[in-house]
């Protein structure tokens, strides 16, 4: 090689070695040509030289070529950049470079170099691979002698951009050049290529350094929303009558497809191509298989079978399973599906002008990725991931227009000219004024050209930006409604009278307002009755109708009384506002009615008064003011001022008023005017003396608009910490006289200042905070309490920071000192044993008696006679008690099984051994934790609790076990246990849900994913019936009173009560809430970071995972107040604190309904059912009440109304709701149906929900009774009920015509005789459409409308000509006369109907060849004349004809077998008769589902003659199956129940029972119906009279005066006599103690009206040392002062009458009486004389060193 190199220049050439080992470099003709590595100069480069002489050739760069230098690279020294070189490659990806230059001597920092990727197109198939192509540029150079066909490493982890080379079919791997060529992907499935031999990072867009990576679906850094993720798992059932089963398929396409086989069945994949062709492959073997273009790559274990395909896909692929086992394959199966339809941007439009500069935008199609084209926007749409893209929009043709005199300078669009804009007209008025209307308003595109002018131009113009809406919801509130106040108390306080309310116009905000339509104005006033006879005389009037008029003379105005319908009343005028002149007097005018019998008025709504209302406001004249100039006067008339001189003062007019509101002022103003003309002249023309008096007049006395008062500051509630400080603040109005009278807050419309702000935000000093003592630990006597000492200190946010003692000043307060309790050595009453209660069901009372014990010393009880415990309070000695609810029937019922859960919510803090819960909660717990898990259940046997998780049945295990007393135990749980367990009694369940928290806070999810609650699987009982009690009519919801820092239960015993506690302190292992606690858990979070129970990590993260959890699985348990609190209190820390008012309810916040978060329908069978406002509530035969709940939330506190299909409600004696928001309808029916709506109103707003009350019904089918049997037909359609008889091929639609059910019913059908063939489909009108009906398609067909009241069933018989019994029988004979009898050695016998053909076969094998001898009797056949025979198969089969002779009888076959003489038979017997199926009997039964019927089995000759039995006796006799018939729904009839016991012991009474009207269904059930549906027969009594002989019965008289002793304030006692009798009128003694009525009860006196009344203390009888003082206490009667007897006032404690006083030494001695001194002194408490004279010699010293 020759180099040319310029003296002035220094170069530097570094030679690329290719390879040490390669020989005979200098034969061109075996050289490996590769691109040199090139060195750099200041002012040149070597390049390579494109001929084959493959010299370097030196040349200057050319510097036209270079980039312009940046500010950066003058700074750095470097010259700009060079030109790109050319690609390394043509495609595939490849690399260019450029150069740069250093300028100052080579001392610049950075590379002189850089890359970028090139021709990133792929490359054609037929090129092969680059690696590969330099490897075999090496095949004809020799190595070591001989020469390789060299095959690439593609794989080396080490040396990835090295050229490694393997010769072909050899183990020799040689580096042939230590880099390849730049371009080189470094590894076969990565898009990093080598660069200058080192490997670069090279992303999805094929750019160097680039981050971006394909997601999901294939798309370079997209955010995998172009296909969507598609798992799932199949089950599919083969059999070897089924062996292949297509499970799923995947669509073209699609990407990371994952399959994974658990099971023994083959695995097929059948791939179908665009091109219409199939492909299918079988897997057999591991490894990688070709599929359509595609690798699938399997792989197979012991159990299980793998399945990977990267994608996508190039075909529709069919995953299939082969039969291969009895056992069966479950699959699990994912993969990205491609979203077919996506957005694709089109092309920029035209521009919108050709010059002076415009814009132009483009748009996005719906494109078919299939077959690239472009459907209708439609397809995108039905897509929820597919987003349309937003247009963009660029400048274009921003050249100067051209004009005749040369070029016109027009400035860019976007600098003078806007962009097309939307512009909208105004709303158009609402539709309705409330209610919930709406408004329209037009929008347009515009645009506006370089004149301002203003056009209407195309939409597409203006789709850069959103498009307003052009229509709207307007007044969504509700219109106003009438709001009916609680009535009055009767007018009367004896016998009928009247009583009132308020009745006011409310709006949606809760204001009083108008528009209420007066024809549905609810009555304000209605007769009441007052149930005590009135023992005064009667009068000719009703005391209501007097009218008290009082006339009153008072001025010249007659004053108004209220009568006893409303009026207005005015009040007196107040005094005029000004002293002189002209002012305004007021007066309130109010609305009132009289309640005549009380004397008493009530004010009422102005609206109440229909009356003109009076006015409330006029002028007054005061009379002229004085002469002072600083008087207020106003002239009354014009000045009569004598003329002089021709000129006179006139009033010319007033300024301007002082005030625009609240009483301004007006000055009054003269010029001087002459007499003759009225000219205005000069003021020194008239007479100074003669001037008016300066005046003026009150002016705009209307109030002025209110506004905000507030008042100071209140001192802060806290001196450090943070503390509060309030003030009020009030709506007023400005009025006359600089005074202010108060104003509706409605009426201010600024924004109210606030009322409250918090002060001192700074931190305390440390200080001791103590906890209060706990209790004694001995009950009685000498013991020790304990309590918690901290220092801690609070910050300025108002939480507190927990200290070291050290910290804290002075001494700490003790933590341990003695207790004592005497009370309990002194005798006191106590309750014995409650006897048992009453009444055996339903509400009675339990009695006990009192008991005088002692607690000794040594802790025993004793018991006292009852005078030592005398003048002790009694304990309470009687107590209500409630059993089960009393049945309505006599007899009796089988209750249901009940799994009494317990819903409560677990948290483990730290690490336990073991824990036990109760099903029904939740659980968040450590790993490794042993757990038990119970099953509380009543009326079911322990031993048969099911136990299931994630919808398996559990079975016991080394880890898991199963109790006999039916509770669950786990051992060391770990992930794997994590999911959702439900315990089974019969039909009753319950679910406890477990999670486990990992060592970083957060939870753990189940390693398989499976997280779920598969529903319901009901268990039966062991005697199979399902029991039909509605689950959660007995069941107790647990109380919600204790805090969650109360004790807590953590599981029930067996019997279903809470059994222990585990206390939420220090020690305990985990914290127990119920839902309802989850605020004050979280509100609290800070209490158990400082108690160190969690850490403030893990509270905040536990909490939020929680609540994540909470919010994902709840559905009826996840509602809206829990996630309000979830947002409240997720983002604060452990140690943040929110001051709250009430119940977290800010004040002066807006009434609102507290909807719960629950969706679906309230079915339920309660007999008070509870719902929720909001949900639809279904009323059913078992419904006894209904309460519709409405909670609120509001300050002020919201007022709640009720309506009824939009009109108000009223209170009856069925519908009536109290203040807690609950609308309360006892025995509901069918005219109780409609729309419930209710209303929550406060000051600030208004809030309404409504529910939906229907009757729920149970499905009716519509049935037909009618027969169809259509041979011809293609296409027969029929209403299920009657039979169905249809040719081969025919396609059979059954409709199920649904004519009745509440809720909606859902319809299914069902085959008897097995599963639906796959030609059935239901329709989405609920027929059944059979398709290409076979014979297979015969049989019973049921369809079922369900709901959950219950269901309806109809049935149809399908038969399919030649699918009848003879079908049946034919095939069987034909299958009969086809078969061969092998004979045997030993002999066998079989038995031939005359007419089957009969074929015998000898035991030889199929080869056999030698000869084979036939006899018949011992005779061959030859020798027995008269047998028609064949011999078939070389002899091995004999075929006899069995008609027209005798065939029965001895068969022989014999021949030679090897050595051996082979000898077999069979004994044929002839069958002269058989069993035969004959007709139908009658139906056991005309409708339902009992019906039945059998054919009889008859033995019969072969012509048919009937024969007995006994001759049948040895051929096996077919058994006759049962069908059913006539399953049709039965018509009503009455239905009763057995009598009642007569209701009188004594003598005539009545006995009575239920008949109702009841249906059989044809599925067996009974459905109740109403009374009218029974019409058409007579009913049966339902009552009847009776006698009974036993006539005694207790006899009452009258109750006494109330004159017994006193029981309380104005109660005392009543008695009466109680006799038993007989009917004669005789005493008698047999009458029932039980039922014995009482003899005495409380009553009403004013006698007990009595208190003790308490005089002074007397003077103490010493003034120093022990003395004492007494006072007097008397029994003093209330209203009347006198003074009574003392047991007068006895059922109250009777105050003390003495008292020790003055106890202290006498004397000058000054000593401590406590040893408490001390403390007094460090507290500073010695200026009370109280601890003076208790710390004498302390506070002495304190004072003496002070």
């Amino acid at each position: 090689m020759e180099f040319w190199i310029l003296p002035a220049c220094r170069i530097t050439v570094m030679v690329m070695l290719i390879s040490s080992t390669v020989q005979g470099v200098a034969d061109r003709t075996q050289s490996a040509y590769f691109l040199p590595e090139f060195a750099l100069s200041p002012q040149g480069s070597f390049l390579e030289d494109t001929t084959e002489e493959q010299y370097l050739t030196y040349r200057y760069d050319d510097q036209s070529s270079r980039t312009t230098r940046s500010d950066e690279d003058r700074d750095t020294g470097w010259d700009a950049w060079g030109a790109w070189s050319d690609c390394s490659r043509t495609c595939g990806g490849g690399a260019s470079y450029s150069l740069r230059r250093c300028l100052n001597g080579g001392n610049c920092e950075g590379r002189n170099i850089r890359y970028r990727t090139c021709s990133n197109t792929d490359c054609p198939p037929e090129s092969g691979d680059f690696r590969a192509q330099q490897c075999s540029a090496h095949n004809d150079i020799k190595y070591h002698g001989q020469t390789y066909e060299w095959i690439p490493v593609t794989s080396d982890p080490v040396s990835p951009c090295a050229l490694r080379c393997q010769a072909q079919a050899r183990s020799l791997v040689v580096e042939l050049a230590p880099k390849v060529l730049d371009g080189t992907r470094c590894k076969a499935d990565s898009l990093d290529m080598c660069i200058n031999g080192v490997c670069q990072e090279v992303g999805c867009d094929r750019q160097l350094g680039s981050k971006a990576k394909e997601d999901n679906c294939g798309m370079c850094a997209g955010d995998s929303s172009t296909c969507r993720l598609v798992r799932g798992q199949g089950l599919p059932h083969l059999s070897p009558e089924e062996p292949v089963k297509t499970v799923f398929e995947v669509p073209m396409g699609s990407r990371g497809l994952r399959i994974t086989a658990k099971g023994p069945d083959v695995i097929v994949i059948e791939a179908h191509a665009p091109n219409n062709r199939r492909e299918e492959i079988v897997f057999s073997s591991p490894g990688s298989h070709s599929v359509a273009n595609n690798t699938v790559e399997y792989q197979r274990g012991a159990e299980r079978q793998t399945f990977r395909c990267p994608g996508p896909l190039y075909a529709n692929f069919s995953i299939k399973v082969k039969y291969a086992g009895p056992k069966d394959t479950v699959m699990q199966f994912m993969f990205y599906q491609p979203i077919r339809y996506q957005w694709r941007e089109t092309d920029f439009f035209p521009c919108s002008v050709t010059c002076g500069g415009g814009y132009q935008l483009n748009s996005a199609d719906c494109i078919d990725i299939r077959s690239n084209k472009t459907v209708g926007e439609q397809y995108c749409h039905s897509y929820p991931e597919n987003n349309k893209p937003k247009p963009k929009l660029k400048e274009c043709n921003m050249d100067p227009c051209l004009e005749s005199d040369g070029f016109k300078e027009v400035m860019p669009y976007d600098h003078f000219q806007p962009l097309p804009r939307w512009e909208q007209n105004p709303w158009t008025s609402c539709s309705v004024s409330c209610g919930g209307g709406t408004q329209e308003r037009s929008v347009m595109c515009v645009e506006e050209d370089v004149h301002g002018q203003v056009s209407h131009v195309e939409e597409w113009k203006c789709t850069h930006s959103p498009q307003p809406i052009s229509k709207q919801d307007c007044n969504t509130f509700v219109c106003p409604k009438w709001m009916a106040m609680e009535w009055s108390q009767c007018t009367v306080t004896c016998g009928p009278g009247l009583r009132y309310r308020v009745v006011l116009c409310v709006d949606h905000r809760g204001q009083h307002t108008g528009g209420c339509d007066p024809h549905h104005k609810p009555h304000i006033k209605e007769d009441c009755l007052v149930p005590v006879a009135c023992h005064k005389p009667q009068e000719n009037q009703p005391v209501e109708a007097k009218l008290p008029w009082l006339k009153q003379a008072q001025g010249l105005e007659e004053t108004k009384v209220a009568l006893e319908d409303p009026t207005f009343i005015p009040g007196p005028w107040t005094a005029c506002s000004v002293s002189c002149g002209l002012g305004i007097q007021r007066r309130l005018v109010k609305c009132k009615v009289l309640l005549s019998f009380t004397q008493t008025e009530v004010e009422l709504p102005i609206e109440e008064c229909d009356e003109e209302k009076p006015p409330s406001q006029r002028a007054c004249d005061s009379g002229p003011c004085s002469e002072s100039p600083d008087s207020l006067t106003w002239p009354l008339g014009s000045q009569e001022i004598p003329e002089q001189h021709g000129y006179d003062w006139e009033y010319m007019g007033f300024t301007a008023c002082s005030a625009s509101c609240a009483a301004g002022k007006q000055m009054a103003f003269v010029r001087c005017v002459s007499t003759s003309g009225r000219e205005i002249v000069d003021d020194a023309l008239c007479s100074s003396s003669r001037a008016p008096l300066s005046s003026f007049r009150i002016c705009n006395p209307q109030p002025c608009p209110a506004r905000w008062e507030v008042s100071v500051w209140n001192p802060c509630s806290g001196s450090c910490g943070v503390g509060l400080q309030t003030r009020s603040v009030s709506c007023v109005r400005p009025v006359a006289g600089n005074r202010t009278e108060p104003a509706s807050s409605i009426d201010c419309v600024e924004s109210r200042p606030p009322e409250i702000q918090a002060c001192n935000q700074v931190a305390c000093p440390p200080a001791w905070v103590t906890e209060s003592w706990q209790q004694c630990s001995h009950s009685c006597g000498r013991g020790s309490q304990w309590r918690k000492v901290y220092c801690k200190q609070r910050l300025a946010t108002g939480s507190y920071r927990r200290l070291r003692d050290e910290e804290c000043p002075g001494n700490k307060p003790a933590a341990h000192r003695t207790c004592f309790n005497s009370d309990c050595l002194l005798p006191r009453l106590e309750g014995g044993e409650w006897s048992k209660c009453s009444v055996t069901c339903g509400k009675g009372i339990q009695r006990r008696e009192p008991v005088c014990r002692r607690q000794t010393a040594s802790g025993q009880l004793v018991t006292l006679d009852r005078s030592a415990c005398g003048g002790l309070s009694l304990p309470p000695l009687v107590r209500s008690c409630r059993m089960s609810p009393c049945s309505r029937h006599r007899y009796s019922k089988k209750r249901c099984p009940q799994v009494m859960g317990l819903n409560r919510i677990y948290i483990q803090t730290r690490q336990e051994k073991r824990l036990t819960f109760t099903v029904g909660g939740r659980a968040y717990l450590l790993p490794k934790t042993s757990i038990t898990v119970k099953c509380p259940v009543r009326h079911f046997p322990k031993a048969q609790i099911r136990w299931e998780n994630n919808g398996n049945e559990l079975k016991s295990s080394k880890r898991l076990s199963i109790t006999k007393s039916g509770a669950l135990r786990i051992y060391n749980l770990d992930a794997g246990d994590i999911g959702v367990y439900r315990c089974w009694a019969n039909q009753d369940s319950e679910k406890f849900v477990l999670k486990l928290i990992g060592h970083n806070n957060r939870l753990l999810e189940h390693p398989d994913g499976l997280e779920k609650d598969d529903g319901f699987h009901s268990y039966l009982n062991k005697e199979g019936v399902k029991c039909h009690e509605q689950k959660g009519s007995a069941k107790k919801t647990s109380k919600s009173d204790l805090g969650w820092m109360q004790k807590n239960e953590f599981y029930r015993d067996d019997n279903g009560q809470p059994k222990d506690t585990l206390a939420l302190g220090k020690h305990s292992a985990a914290f127990v809430l119920e839902p309802a606690q989850f605020e004050e858990l979280v509100r609290n979070i800070t209490q158990l970071a400082e108690s160190g129970d969690v850490t403030d990590e893990m509270a905040s993260l536990l909490i939020s995972k929680i609540m994540e959890d909470l919010a994902i699985t709840e559905h009826g348990t996840a509602n809206k107040e829990l996630s309000t609190t979830v947002d409240n209190y997720s983002n604060k820390t452990p140690n943040s604190s929110t001051p709250s008012l009430g119940k977290g309810i800010k004040k002066g916040s807006r009434a609102k309904i507290v909807r719960q978060k629950l969706h679906g329908n309230a079915m339920s069978f309660q007999r008070d059912l509870r719902i929720h406002v909001g949900r639809t509530a279904y009323l059913t035969n078992a419904t006894h009440s209904l309460t519709l709940m409405c909670p609120t939330r509001g300050s002020p506190h919201p007022t709640l109304s009720w309506s009824k299909d939009g009109a108000p409600l009223q209170n009856s004696e069925r519908i009536s709701w109290d203040g807690s928001g609950e609308l309360h309808l006892s025995s509901p029916d069918l005219r109780d149906v409609g729309v419930y709506g209710c209303t929550a109103s406060n000051d600030f707003g208004a809030d309404s929900e409504r529910s939906h009350v229907l009757m729920a019904e149970s499905p009716k089918i519509a049935v037909s009774r009618r027969n169809t049997s259509d041979l011809n037909s293609r296409s027969v359609k029929v209403v299920v009920g009657g039979s169905v008889h249809v040719r081969v091929g025919a396609n059979v639609t059954l409709e199920c015509p649904v004519k009745a059910g509440v809720p909606q019913p859902t319809v299914s059908w069902q085959r008897k005789e097995g599963p639906l063939t796959t030609s059935a489909s239901t329709l989405l009108n609920g027929s059944l459409l059979l398709r290409n009906v076979t014979l297979q398609d015969s049989g019973i067909y049921s369809c079922v409308a369900a709901n959950d009241i219950g269901k309806s069933v109809a049935l149809s018989l399908l038969r399919v000509a030649g699918s009848a019994g003879e079908s049946e029988h034919q095939s069987l004979n034909e299958m009969n006369r086809k078969r061969v009898l092998m004979a045997s050695p030993i002999g066998t016998s079989i038995t031939v109907k005359p007419g089957d053909i009969l074929r015998i076969g000898c035991p030889v094998v199929p080869s056999h060849r030698k000869p084979i001898t036939w006899s018949y009797q011992n005779k061959t056949l030859k020798q027995s004349p008269g047998r028609s025979y064949r011999i078939l198969v070389g002899g091995r089969v004999l075929e006899m004809n069995t008609l027209g002779g005798k065939f029965d009888g001895r068969y022989e076959c014999q021949t030679q077998t090897g050595n051996q003489q082979l000898t077999a038979w069979v004994h044929v017997l002839s069958q002269d008769f058989d069993w035969r199926l004959g007709s139908w009997s009658t139906c056991s039964a005309s409708c339902g589902n009992r019906g039945a019927q059998v054919r009889k089995v008859r033995c019969v000759t072969t012509d048919g003659k009937e024969m007995p039995p006994s001759d049948c006796h040895r051929l096996p006799k077919p058994i006759s199956q049962p069908q059913p018939c006539n399953l049709l729904d039965c018509p009503p009839s009455w239905v009763s129940t057995v009598w009642s016991r007569c209701s009188s012991a004594c003598g005539r009474g009545f006995k009575e029972r239920r008949v109702s009207c009841q249906q059989v269904e044809a599925s067996g059930s009974v459905r109740v119906l109403p009374s009218a549906a029974c019409d058409g027969t007579p009913r049966p009594k339902d009552r009847d009279a009776c006698s009974s002989q036993a006539c005694v019965e207790w006899i009452t008289g009258s109750w006494g005066k109330c004159t017994g002793r006193c029981l309380g304030p104005a109660l005392a006692t009543q008695s009466r006599t109680v006799s038993c009798h007989h009917f004669t009128n005789s005493t008698s003694k047999t009458c029932d103690a039980k039922e014995r009525p009482p003899t005495t009860r409380n009553c009403s006196s004013e006698l007990c009206d009595v208190h003790w009344k308490v005089l002074p203390w007397r003077t103490c009888t010493a003034a120093c040392g022990s003395g004492f003082q007494s006072r007097r206490v008397e029994c003093v009667h209330r209203q009347k002062k006198k003074t009574l007897p003392d047991q007068q006032c006895a059922w109250q404690p009777r105050p003390v009458t003495w008292q020790h006083c003055n106890i202290t030494y006498c004397g000058s001695e000054c000593q401590d009486r406590t040893h408490y001194c001390p403390v007094v002194k460090r507290l500073r408490l010695c200026q009370v004389d109280l601890y003076r004279q208790r710390c004498c010699q302390t506070c002495s010293q304190d004072t003496s060193t002070t």
